[in-house]
């Protein structure tokens, strides 16, 4: 009986070593986490930290160019390059700004006025069934007040580097159109820039 009790305590012993080194291992754990904590805060409390915003964008637009200086030009106007409405899209983006030669606000001392033409008087035509959609192109001044275009009322605005944007939309009207007559409509808008 002696010997069943010595190779019990015997054992107990082992296994009282083992969760005292398991003990050990984790107080090491803790010791190790606890200094890459304080470590890591010191190095945050004396980095320095610089943010900005930037705006990011895709305009989908044609250059007209300065019309006193076209092979040297010193501003462009940016016009959309094509308006594309669909059932899904029938309001689209059509602003028109000044800018420099690397696309940012004009800053400079010319003036330049626009005007914008349909060539089917705001209507987009069916070239096969003769069908026609109507739409709008509309511009906001800086109270949000919106103006629709014509032929007979065409100025965007004057631009300058007071006004170097004006926002403005196209907007497709209500249409139904037969399935039969399913197919692409059409219409081209002309802008033309004139120096003040």
């Amino acid at each position: 009986m002696l010997i069943k009790h010595q190779f019990v305590f015997l054992i107990m012993k082992k296994e009282i070593e083992v969760f005292k080194l398991k003990k050990r291992e984790g107080y090491l754990f803790l010791v190790i986490l606890y200094f890459l904590t304080v470590l890591t805060m010191s190095t945050q409390a004396f980095a320095e930290e610089t943010t900005k915003n930037i705006r990011v964008f895709y305009y989908n637009a044609k250059n007209i160019i300065d019309p006193d200086n076209p092979l040297n030009p010193e501003y462009v106007i940016s016009v959309p390059a094509e308006l594309n409405f669909t059932e899904e899209e029938r309001r689209i983006d059509a602003t028109v700004s000044m800018n420099d030669l690397k696309g940012r606000r004009y800053s400079g001392e010319k003036k330049a006025k626009v005007t914008v033409k349909s060539k089917r008087n705001y209507a987009l035509e069916h070239t096969d069934n003769f069908q026609r959609i109507d739409y709008t192109l509309v511009k906001y001044d800086s109270k949000n007040n919106g103006t629709i275009l014509t032929n007979t009322k065409p100025d965007v605005g004057v631009f300058d580097k007071t006004n170097t944007l004006v926002s403005g939309e196209a907007v497709l009207g209500v249409a139904t159109i037969a399935k039969k007559n399913i197919g692409t409509y059409t219409d081209v808008l002309t802008y033309t820039v004139t120096s003040q």
